[in-house]
């Protein structure tokens, strides 16, 4: 509770007097732009990895992680510590034009590792390939977020700082914030004026939607603070053998420390062709266009090496009080999730599932055809956002 009091002030605080950011209208609704002041403490631990302040070292770091006999997880902590802080963490909040009985209905969407919440709703053609713009449509509102260390969030500390506990921890406090209406507040505050946001209300039920990383944060969420989630939508993710088989190299990273992203030391980023190896898939002549992997390599973002090692302590939560609906959506050619087919997993039945959620009122398990990691950035897109919806919808969400 101290914790929330004390996220409240510091909204307070910021809200009014914070940098004028525009709003803009959509086709299907109004967005506006946020840099939301969120405090989160959380466990944190000092790893023994590489450091990376060039592109050699950043190969380095790379062949490091994979190598077979390298110690892993909780075995490379030098020593544990504790976290704290407020961070600025940048925002999008879009509510629908029509409510169709939704708009009171909440989406947190995470996105996943080398990009930002742009991944959400890519900028090429919106109605055609923006989750966002969809889920407008169907009638919902959104929230997207740049995780800390990405886009236009804070970009702290990439060793010791940004970890997955902070990023966990950060989760909960957006998800709170919107649960008491101090998001809202927020957003209505927030200049420019925009009437649209003049009558929003505390949600009724938020849905959380992960992307990849994005999803191993909504996956921990959900089984660590049930209470706090009405459905889950996991994309890009599912446990099993092959998940992250492929390894670090195959991302073919360099140090993201000159232009244009002036990272400080231990940021990486993916080359073009660890863009193209990672997240797209699928019949290249039909899968995606020179379009969709130009712009995905051009909004690339850079990821801090201790999201990497801190990253075990979200895998193998078990969530025994969700009683909320949970969908897996994957990609069906995803190179990193199941080495390239995720056709016939046993991991990914709904019965091997209900081991992690096993109250949970459904599980559901979809593949979508012809797509790589990146599904947003596939021709096939809006026919997943439609499937996610119908899900929601047979929830009663």
């Amino acid at each position: 509770m101290a914790t929330i009091l004390i996220t409240a002030l510091v909204l307070v605080l910021h809200g009014t007097s914070a940098v004028s950011i525009p709003s803009f209208q959509r086709s299907h609704g109004s967005c506006k732009q946020l840099d939301i002041p969120v405090f989160a403490t959380s466990d944190s631990a000092v790893y023994h990895y590489p450091r990376v302040d060039n592109d050699i070292e950043a190969t380095a770091w790379a062949i490091y992680s994979d190598t077979r006999s390298t110690p892993a997880s909780a075995q490379t902590i030098i020593k544990n510590t504790t976290t704290s802080g407020t961070f600025i963490i940048h925002a999008q909040l879009c509510v629908p034009n029509s409510s169709k009985n939704k708009q009171n209905i909440l989406q947190i969407a995470t996105h996943g590792a080398h990009c930002d919440s742009r991944y959400w709703d890519p900028e090429l053609d919106r109605e055609k390939q923006s989750y966002v713009e969809a889920a407008l449509r169907a009638g919902y509102s959104i929230l997207t977020y740049d995780r800390l260390g990405v886009g236009q969030s804070d970009k702290p500390d990439a060793y010791n700082v940004v970890q997955a506990p902070l990023e966990l921890e950060i989760l909960r406090q957006l998800t709170l914030m919107a649960r008491n209406n101090t998001l809202y507040t927020f957003a209505r505050k927030a200049k420019p004026a925009d009437p649209a946001f003049n009558t929003l209300t505390k949600p009724s039920k938020v849905v959380h939607i992960g992307h990849s990383f994005g999803s191993l944060l909504t996956s921990a969420f959900i089984a660590m603070y049930s209470d706090l989630t009405d459905g889950a939508i996991i994309t890009g993710f599912v446990p099993n053998k092959y998940f992250g088989k492929v390894g670090i190299a195959a991302f073919a990273v360099k140090y993201a420390g000159s232009p244009p992203f002036n990272r400080p030391s231990g940021y990486v980023v993916c080359q073009k062709s660890g863009i193209q190896t990672t997240f797209f898939a699928g019949d290249p002549n039909t899968a995606f266009t020179k379009e969709m992997l130009d712009y995905g390599d051009a909004v690339k973002q850079p990821i801090p090496i201790g999201e990497f090692a801190s990253a075990y302590h979200l895998l193998g939560l078990k969530g025994p009080s969700l009683k909320a609906p949970v969908q897996y959506m994957l990609a069906e050619f995803d190179f990193y999730v199941c080495a390239g087919d995720c056709n016939g997993l046993p991991e990914a039945d709904p019965k091997a599932l209900a081991e992690t959620y096993p109250n949970a009122a459904v599980i559901d398990v979809i593949i979508q055809p012809n797509t790589g990691h990146a599904f947003t950035l596939h021709n096939n897109a809006t026919a997943g956002y439609q499937a996610i919806f119908d899900f929601l919808a047979r929830n009663k969400l």
